[in-house]
């Protein structure tokens, strides 16, 4: 993917600075939304920005400036199409990472209850991965994918069934102190109950527990009910979050920096239901630190100087994406 000559620089937008390493980051993400997209229309499989760059796509014609991951959704029988046909249909150094994965190495790069595909640095030498994602040098880069899912008709059984996965993924962000503790084997036998099924005992218990509360988020998948969640967003926020399906019948391309991507038809309803007042901006960052990448930036300080290089982080990446520099 080209990218216009000053789209690297460090810039202001909407009041806020922009740093010429986000703008990396920016870069390397297009290429892994590049590569998901071809896949699905092979497959001819409807996908949308979602969450924040769909705010994103339609308030700002890009990223908005303080935000630093894409997301795309897919309804949730394409959504399950997607996950069969990534693994063969991805080209090389590309992967699926989380709950579908095929190593546990992979599985666990992803402790997420959404699918995500990511660059592997096990299939790139360092600088070819340096110049293929734009001088941007962290490791597994990628985009996350979410499942919108049917839900049922009465509002309280929706409550209940968000409770219910809510509680899951909650012991899975808490295994580790509940295991230590003692704890974790009743929190698992009562999940257990809650939801009629035997919990197992087996050496992918975690990942089993993932794809238990994937079976859960998409329970009404043959129901053929009115309204669609993302699940991941409902939990993120306080207010009811329900789209109509129908406003996802149609894909409509819109500009997102320099290139387009797809969005919802009714794209309108979506967000206004996602924010409320959406063209109005908040500088509000995603629910992770921001930059996701800012620890991983101290340890390559360090490694750079280990090799001798004195200059910035900046210059360093510029100087390895172009081939001016090797390591």
């Amino acid at each position: 993917m080209e990218f216009p000559e000053d789209f690297f620089k460090k810039e202001c937008r909407c009041g806020f600075e922009v740093p010429e390493m986000m703008k990396r980051a920016w870069a390397a993400q297009m290429e892994v939304l590049e590569v998901v997209g071809k896949v699905c229309e092979k497959h001819h499989l409807q996908y949308y920005a979602d969450w924040g760059t769909l705010l994103g796509a339609i308030r700002h014609k890009g990223f908005i400036p303080w935000d630093d991951d894409i997301d795309i959704c897919l309804r949730r029988k394409d959504y399950n199409e997607l996950i069969r046909v990534l693994p063969k249909g991805l080209p090389h150094g590309f992967v699926v990472a989380g709950m579908y994965a095929a190593s546990e190495r992979l599985q666990n790069a992803a402790y997420v209850p959404q699918l995500r595909v990511i660059a592997d640095e096990t299939l790139w030498d360092f600088n070819s991965y340096m110049r293929r994602f734009h001088g941007f040098p962290y490791q597994r880069v990628g985009i996350d994918i979410f499942p919108m899912d049917r839900m049922p008709e009465d509002l309280e059984t929706a409550k209940l069934q968000k409770e219910v996965i809510r509680q899951g993924i909650a012991i899975l962000r808490e295994w580790d102190r509940l295991q230590e503790s003692g704890q974790l084997q009743g929190y698992l036998k009562g999940y257990g109950e809650l939801c009629n099924v035997e919990i197992p005992q087996r050496d992918d218990l975690k990942n089993w527990m993932w794809r238990l509360i994937d079976a859960l988020c998409s329970l009404y998948q043959d129901d053929d009910t009115e309204f669609i969640t993302n699940w991941n967003v409902w939990m993120a926020k306080p207010r009811l979050y329900r789209v109509k399906n129908e406003w996802f019948d149609e894909m409509r391309y819109v500009p997102f920096e320099h290139v387009r991507i797809p969005v919802p038809g009714n794209y309108d309803e979506v967000l206004k239901a996602q924010f409320g007042d959406y063209m109005t901006p908040s500088q509000v960052k995603g629910g992770h630190d921001y930059p996701f990448y800012a620890e991983m930036e101290k340890e390559l300080v360090k490694q750079i100087r280990a090799v001798g290089f004195m200059g910035s982080v900046e210059e360093f990446c510029e100087k390895v994406s172009t081939g001016e520099l090797q390591v």
